[in-house]
């Protein structure tokens, strides 16, 4: 049985992990294992498709949304999640993208957040006129330009679509902030974090804060989509472990690294018993 100093090391070990506030209430997510789409709308001219080739989450054998070219895409409309109305305030999308290795990865793979002044895009029906001006698109995962600024293709990319009059930060920009992590075949996790004052986002790659921005026009969320569905570029992405959540992104440690430190705690104990 492990002794009162390793049960203390190891509260030690957990209390100091890289925590964000705990007090996010899920919307919505969706991490696939279902093996269907049945929560998900086309949106273009062609679907995701689930695929167990690759998985996220949880951790082990599971599904993933497969897209295989750049003209897939698809959505899910929020209000119902939300309790019949749009998302504001402080909120958190999250996803998970799979940046290969394939035999033919694809070249830009990103998901978005969307507003719309009408009750966002419709479940079980193509975009239409119905669902009223866009006012507001958050994008984010790999693109191969960029808008704002010189392109860097060892990073991964951002956009704000739609911002007030006198900002300059709408299109799409790098995620290239101090200690943002470069473009690596795998997983990688993404955050957009909207700020209590509808207008300013915190980019996270991986758990890092890659990209701070303000002056985006406010606009609740009422959609989420998955696949850039434009272009026709094949190619090879997986997404997985979709979410929209109050708050800020809770990142908890990885199992691993707990319990490789956990050991380490065990080890140094018992060298000090021994000595």
């Amino acid at each position: 049985m492990m002794n009162k100093p390793i049960i203390l090391a190891a509260a030690y070990v957990l209390l100091t992990a890289p925590f964000h506030s705990a007090d996010a209430a899920v919307i919505f997510s969706d991490d696939f294992e279902s093996g269907t789409l049945a929560n998900w709308t086309t949106s273009a001219t062609s679907p995701l498709v689930i695929s167990t080739a690759q998985n996220a989450s949880p951790a082990g054998a599971g599904s993933s949304a497969l897209m295989d070219n750049s003209l897939d895409r698809m959505h899910r409309n929020l209000i119902a999640d939300n309790s019949g109305v749009e998302i504001l305030g402080h909120t958190t999308f999250t996803s998970w993208i799979f940046d290969g290795p394939n035999p033919n990865p694809a070249t830009r793979i990103y998901n978005e957040v969307r507003g719309y002044s009408g009750t966002g895009l419709p479940n079980g029906g193509l975009a239409s006129a119905v669902d009223g001006s866009l006012q507001q698109l958050i994008a984010v995962g790999k693109t191969n330009s960029t808008t704002l600024e010189t392109y860097n293709g060892t990073k991964y990319q951002a956009r704000i679509a739609v911002g007030t009059v006198t900002n300059a930060t709408t299109g799409w920009f790098n995620l290239d902030g101090p200690g943002s992590p470069n473009r690596s075949p795998g997983w990688h996790r993404f955050d957009v974090e909207r700020l209590a004052d509808g207008v300013s986002y915190n980019f996270y790659v991986d758990g890092v804060l890659s990209r701070s921005l303000t002056g985006a026009a406010a606009a609740g969320w009422d959609s989420v989509v998955i696949g850039p569905g434009l272009g026709s570029t094949v190619g090879d992405a997986y997404i997985d472990a979709v979410s929209v959540s109050t708050g800020a992104p809770v990142f908890v440690p990885e199992p691993s690294s707990a319990a490789l430190g956990l050991l380490g705690l065990a080890a140094l104990a018992r060298r000090r018993r021994q000595g």
